[in-house]
């Protein structure tokens, strides 16, 4: 049973939900993936967390994950990118699996060999490094947005959390081509809100995109099917 803890955003829920349900590659309704999922839009505000010492997520998260494991979850996934700045304090409180989407994300770029990685995300996620340490620890370079290029990438998430998504598409597509300016050979799309808004052009050009949202989906649809214990 896939527990997923959600909510952050609610769009971005829904989105990885529905990757999950069109990667499952079944006939019936009954083959598919059993999901519990918390999709609890009141957890504080990670992204004000990080940067401001806002209220705390923490103990939100912590609550929604033991609510999944109480209700049956045998592994956990966290749809947004900027939580897993706790995700392996929220791993320690529990023994059921966990898939981190940052892990997703740098076996992908390891699998393609890519040295130039562009980064769309929070501010947040930026500012604690969650996707660049890793990008430099197997030697590759990180490319991100200028100043006003991730300030104007915060105003694009959050418009999506709104539901302004032409407004936010249009911001979005401008900060990708920049990045594709610098060099980069493909553009982490490191904010579950940010496939959203860049749904047409990720459908366009796929091999420029590492979909963080899509790769979650295809490692949880790994560890069920192809989990003998639990494919019989």
């Amino acid at each position: 049973m896939l527990g997923i803890l959600g909510g952050m955003g609610p769009l971005a829920t829904i989105d990885f939900m529905q990757k999950v349900v069109m990667r499952c590659g079944v006939g019936s309704d009954q083959e598919h993936m059993p999901m519990l999922v918390h999709n609890v839009p009141q957890i504080p505000d990670r992204s004000a967390c990080i940067l401001k010492g806002s209220e705390d997520p923490f103990p939100a998260m912590l609550d929604g994950l033991h609510r999944l494991e109480e209700s049956g979850a045998t592994c956990v996934v966290i749809p947004c990118n900027t939580a897993h700045f706790w995700f392996e304090r929220l791993q320690a409180e529990t023994a059921i699996t966990m898939i981190s989407i940052l892990d997703c994300v740098m076996a992908e770029i390891q699998q393609r060999n890519l040295t130039r990685i562009g980064v769309m995300a929070t501010s947040a996620t930026v500012a604690a490094g969650l996707y660049q340490s890793r990008i430099e620890a197997i030697g590759a370079q990180t490319l991100l947005p200028d100043e006003l290029g991730q300030a104007r990438m915060m105003e694009a998430i959050y418009a999506i959390k709104a539901g302004r998504m032409v407004e936010s598409s249009a911001m979005m597509e401008a900060i990708f081509a920049d990045l594709q300016d610098q060099g980069a050979e493909s553009v982490i799309l490191g904010c579950t809100e940010i496939p959203v808004g860049l749904a047409r052009l990720a459908m366009e050009q796929p091999e420029a995109c590492l979909d963080a949202t899509a790769l979650l989906a295809d490692a949880c649809v790994h560890w069920y099917y192809d989990t003998p214990a639990l494919a019989a």
